[in-house]
């Protein structure tokens, strides 16, 4: 039984792993096809990764937005999320 459990606990992790991967492909294809600067991923989208009752949602989110270069720009529960570039910081002088 506790076999069983961790098979279905890494099949879990490697479907997130590959849903996360096309989401951040899709996202930067958005980014770059369209005149705006921007990208929304309405709740249906979200919630193949997230569940809407996941605790700190929103920070996972951002999590993955900055993992993939991107930058949590507005998020509203059972709405959407939308996404834009994460600016380069500026470096400081020494």
């Amino acid at each position: 039984m506790l076999a069983a459990a961790k098979l279905c606990v890494a099949n879990r992790v490697k479907y997130l792993l590959g849903a996360m991967k096309t989401l951040a492909s899709k996202i930067e294809r958005g980014l770059q096809s369209r005149e705006w600067k921007h990208y929304a991923v309405y709740e249906d989208e979200l919630q193949r990764i997230w569940p809407q009752n996941e605790k700190d949602r929103e920070t996972k989110i951002a999590q993955f937005a900055k993992k993939y270069g991107f930058r949590l720009r507005h998020y509203r529960k059972g709405l959407c999320a939308i996404f834009d570039k994460q600016r380069a910081q500026p470096k400081r002088p020494n």
